[in-house]
């Protein structure tokens, strides 16, 4: 695998954080043009989604302010990604999940879309 040229890098960063952000999580046009229709994803809970699921669940998502850390890009082939990184689930009662996410990107005439999400529980860093 080979690094991303920091350009792409940056947007897939810039890509991953907008679907953190709550206006996007609960906008089903938003996360639609971000997913692609194959898109699956095993979530923290250790359910399997796919795009449909995602999109009639959205406007209930409210589970807390999301950030990341630690993000790393490499291409896998010419338009395709993976991006690793590490999140944190700020609840409004102070307390904090983390996890650790990986993404599949794939590069279209219409700009990067998600294919496929992981997200694995892991105990806090300081």
């Amino acid at each position: 695998m080979r690094r991303l040229g920091p350009a792409e890098a940056a947007e897939l960063q810039r890509l991953e954080e907008e679907l953190l952000r709550p206006e996007v999580r609960r906008s089903p046009a938003h996360i639609a043009a971000l997913l692609a229709d194959d898109f699956v994803e095993f979530g923290s809970s250790g359910r399997r989604y796919g795009k449909a699921d995602l999109l009639a669940t959205v406007a209930q998502l409210d589970e807390g302010r999301l950030s990341l850390r630690e993000f790393a890009a490499q291409a896998l082939a010419p338009s395709i990604a993976l991006v690793t990184y590490r999140s944190t689930l700020h609840h409004s009662d102070g307390s904090a999940r983390q996890a650790w996410r990986s993404s599949i990107w794939r590069r279209t005439e219409h700009g990067w879309q998600m294919v496929f999400h992981q997200g694995t529980p892991t105990t806090p860093t300081p």
